[in-house]
């Protein structure tokens, strides 16, 4: 992802969360866990030069997903089992554990990541003996799919 390349919607990935949503959070509070902080240092950095453990996380937090949502999903078009962090395909997994309101108004998003999970679930059926972790993804996978097919 360039740091100069624009989103879809027109949105400049050299702007930061903070700046796309106009809403500065406070500092984290004292006793703040490494992951509140991690997602609070991450806002402040231009979404374009984001990592895909960085919209793994942001995404599993629902922290700023209309803006980081379009970097994903081009992250998951060119490789749907990206491994961001932990994992084949967790970067998937966090974007298929948005909320539906969020899908119901993203109708083109929607199909595009259902695109992504049919691919993954595919390679994954394909792979003979998966490891516990691709077992639950695609269970993961077929949940999605099979409420969001239409």
């Amino acid at each position: 992802m360039s740091a100069n390349s624009d989103l879809p919607h027109g949105l400049n990935t050299s702007r930061t969360l903070e700046q796309l949503e106009a809403f500065p959070w406070p500092a984290p509070g004292e006793g703040s866990t490494p992951m509140i902080e991690r997602c609070h240092a991450l806002r402040k950095v231009p979404i374009g030069r984001l990592s895909s453990a960085d919209l793994r996380l942001l995404l599993g937090q629902a922290v700023g997903t209309r803006f980081l949502m379009p970097l994903a999903l081009e992250v998951l078009e060119a490789d749907p089992l990206t491994e961001a962090e932990y994992y084949p395909g967790d970067l998937l997994n966090a974007a298929m554990s948005i909320p539906a309101d969020y899908w119901n108004s993203h109708a083109v998003e929607r199909q595009r990541l259902l695109s992504s999970a049919h691919s993954a679930g595919r390679t994954l059926a394909e792979a003979g003996e998966p490891l516990s972790s691709s077992r639950q993804l695609i269970r993961e996978i077929a949940s999605f799919v099979g409420t969001r097919d239409t």
